[in-house]
């Protein structure tokens, strides 16, 4: 009888347990859909942001901010996209486009910050994300962005660290040939991962749309 009260502990506990020891590190069958004109989505997650890219610069609450560090080799004029992975998602990172794997930049933390605190990972699981791009982590944690050029234009995909080190696993190395939906890195703590698109793409998500890595379409030419 004195150990009831312990049990709803001891279920949260194994819960836990199970989400940050096995859950994470599923690793799902998956097939991308057959469109040549598609842009598939990086990773699973929740819809933070669809912005518009002019002269290099995006616009924030507070001013405008330059997006080289997460466009890379792509041109000054598109869309900067971004999806959370929440604590249930699968952690794998994906290609969305095939082509020919150009610039792998990587970038230590120069002031690490809190990414997703309790209360965003709580509005994730709720499906109401909160947008980065005013959070200090975005644009100080430590990064990988890999630019992918394609026949529908160059794109970058960029994993940004949730706060500790991103300790992101990659798959892929330049000059390599890789179909849409090729892994590209294993996020173990999860975080953000944005997309640089050509200003000629147009984006199918919304904010707050739930996407799944190398299946939900992301963006058509």
């Amino acid at each position: 009888m004195r150990l009831r009260p312990l049990l709803p502990l001891a279920v949260l506990g194994s819960a836990v347990w199970y989400v940050r020891r096995v859950h994470r590190f599923r690793d799902p069958v998956r097939l991308p859909p057959a469109h040549t004109d598609a842009v598939l989505s990086p990773a699973d997650g929740v819809v933070c942001f669809v912005r518009r890219v002019s002269n290099g610069q995006i616009g924030t609450a507070g001013s405008a901010r330059p997006v080289h560090a997460f466009a890379g080799d792509v041109a000054t004029d598109g869309w900067l996209l971004g999806v959370v992975i929440g604590p249930l998602d699968v952690h794998y990172t994906y290609l969305p486009v095939g082509g020919t794997v150009g610039t792998i930049a990587h970038t230590p933390a120069s002031a690490a910050a809190p990414l997703l605190p309790l209360q965003v990972q709580a509005g994730l699981l709720a499906r109401q994300p909160t947008d980065l791009l005013d959070a200090p982590g975005m644009w100080y944690n430590e990064r990988l962005a890999v630019t992918v050029h394609a026949d529908m234009g160059d794109m970058t995909v960029t994993m940004v660290a949730p706060g500790p080190p991103l300790d992101a696993m990659p798959y892929v190395k330049q000059g390599d040939r890789a179909r849409a939906g090729y892994k590209l890195a294993f996020l173990p703590r999860g975080g953000l991962v944005t997309i640089a698109l050509p200003a000629h793409m147009t984006p199918l998500v919304s904010v707050g749309d739930h996407v799944t890595g190398m299946q939900t379409v992301f963006a058509r030419a």
